[in-house]
């Protein structure tokens, strides 16, 4: 019996160092790009879950950022979500647009899937490296919250194409350009976040994670995600808690690392 044990323990130990190896590991050039993170998988004693994201900066100083949301919550979904985010990262490295790089994503999730209903919702950003935009492209994916520095939060909803694999091929994605400021934020989130309950009959949804982010507004990166997630979760505890996935991105320019204009 001890054997036996010892064997499931030694391979508990190697599935979470595997599992944990194939977390992203953001790429960023030096500290004046901050990207924060949460991330919870719904499966049970698991480190990875059908969401994915990863963040790389090129050597031009623009930053690429990708979330998204394999429909389902078992291993399988899992392991296609690693498949998406390296696949995502080799179309960056090769200069490949953000709706290029969603055609790659798709044609490797209908190779890859085991379900021909298997779909995934997926969001690219590009923040330019004058951090005065950021363009985004959308496959079926809900909007984001883009955060002030004086405390201010709204909800934007870029435009937003199909879900890839829902028909292969169609490839209705499109740009939206948003304009920013350098002391601007912008978090993106997967529906796991605001689909728990709130009571028997409502859910979290936009205004309501739009009322958590105002309420903590006044804190740092870090923080504030993790006190988003953790009153979802509060809330939808009586009710059986987050069942979904989660991950958070909030991401920005470091305020610290801002160029002055000349004569300040």
């Amino acid at each position: 019996m001890k054997t036996t044990l010892e064997a499931s323990a030694l391979a508990a130990r190697e599935n979470a160092s595997f599992e944990r190896g194939l977390l992203p590991a953001p790429v960023l050039l030096g500290d004046d790009f901050t990207a924060a993170s949460r991330y919870e998988p719904g499966r049970s004693h698991a480190l990875l879950s059908g969401d994915f994201y990863d963040v790389v900066q090129t050597e031009d100083s623009t930053v690429h950022v990708v979330l998204g949301d394999v429909s389902g919550h078992g291993a399988a979904e899992a392991a296609l979500a690693v498949h998406l985010r390296v696949a995502w990262r080799t179309a960056v490295h090769c200069g490949k647009t953000p709706i290029e790089q969603l055609g790659i994503l798709e044609k490797v999730l209908v190779d890859e899937r085991a379900d021909d209903d298997t779909y995934a919702t997926v969001v690219s950003l590009v923040f330019s490296p004058e951090r005065t935009s950021v363009r985004s492209v959308s496959a079926g994916h809900h909007g984001l919250l883009l955060r002030g520095p004086f405390g201010d939060v709204r909800w934007v909803e870029p435009q937003a194409g199909i879900a890839l694999g829902l028909f292969p091929g169609t490839m209705d994605w499109a740009e939206t350009e948003m304009e920013i400021s350098p002391r601007d934020s912008v978090v993106l989130f997967t529906d796991g976040l605001i689909e728990g309950k709130t009571d028997a009959c409502a859910r979290l949804g936009e205004e309501g994670l739009l009322q958590l982010a105002t309420r903590y507004a006044h804190l740092p990166s870090q923080q504030f995600i993790d006190a988003l997630v953790a009153s979802a979760a509060s809330m939808a505890s009586p009710f059986g808690g987050l069942a979904d996935d989660v991950a958070v991105l909030h991401l920005g320019w470091n305020p610290s690392k801002i160029p002055r204009a000349c004569g300040t």
